[in-house]
């Protein structure tokens, strides 16, 4: 394998686990909103002079929220593949809850809810789920990038977004579905969708990019892209564009396209 597939490689490894991280930022979210909610819920459903038991229940709940809202928490501050791992002690506590207070009712001689302990079931399976994906993480990321290289990627992707190939002979503007802006580096292509968080990594022989031989003397022409196999619907390719990836690729091939 050679140096510039490894780099692009490890390139596409940094775009996948920043994409994990992203994702993780935003479930951090949703733990808090959702934190928020139940202590709000807990608050206003207590009596305070319903008994000893209710005061329990209370703490209970409240201690529940507070760690939804301590794990989205750390999630939105450390977003990394432990953000995985936290959703799933988060749904075991869940999960205990539903199922312990069925466990008590039973013990009471109380009739269980079974809604209530398919819920808890259900949660138990998600918790399972969620541990297995945590270990598959843990190996697809052996060798984790840094804080600095999520950082660099960050501003690759910003850099890209903003290119304009008019001024920029080694930027392409390909608008096609998603928007795609793609950055000709060396050997190697980074595609970046304008909108969401998409980015591809890959090399002349990676992709191809095909445009119609006929002139309409528009400044475009109709053309297709095809990333890593996955095809995209036809669009106007500007001349600019066509010309930068022409001379990119002349360049990769010894000059010849």
């Amino acid at each position: 394998m050679s140096d510039e597939v490894t780099m692009r490689l490890r390139l596409q490894n940094v775009a996948a686990y920043r994409e994990l991280c992203r994702g993780v930022r935003r479930s951090g979210r949703e733990n808090v909103v959702f934190a928020l909610i139940m202590i709000g819920v807990a608050f206003y459903s207590f009596q305070p002079n319903a008994g000893g038991i209710a005061t329990v229940v209370f703490l209970l709940y409240l201690a529940l929220a507070l760690a939804e809202f301590a794990v989205g928490l750390f999630k939105l501050l450390f977003p990394a593949a432990e953000g995985v791992l936290l959703d799933a002690l988060v749904l075991l506590l869940f999960a205990g809850w539903n199922l312990g207070w069925q466990g008590l009712a039973l013990v009471a001689g109380v009739q269980p809810n079974g809604v209530l302990i398919f819920i808890g079931l259900y949660m138990l399976l998600g918790t399972l789920s969620r541990f297995k994906a945590y270990l598959t993480l843990r190996r697809l990321f052996a060798e984790r990038p840094s804080a600095e290289h999520i950082a660099w990627f960050d501003d690759l992707v910003y850099e890209i977004r903003t290119s304009d190939p008019h001024t920029d002979a080694l930027a392409l503007d390909l608008p096609t579905r998603p928007h795609w802006r793609a950055k000709l580096l060396g050997g190697t292509a980074f595609f970046v969708t304008t909108s969401g968080s998409s980015v591809w990594v890959a090399g002349p022989e990676d992709f191809t990019l095909r445009r119609e031989t006929v002139d309409h003397g528009t400044g475009q022409r109709r053309a297709v892209l095809n990333v890593h196999g996955e095809g995209y619907p036809e669009f106007d390719l500007e001349d600019v564009s066509w010309t930068n990836y022409t001379k990119w690729m002349a360049a990769q091939l010894g000059g010849r396209v």
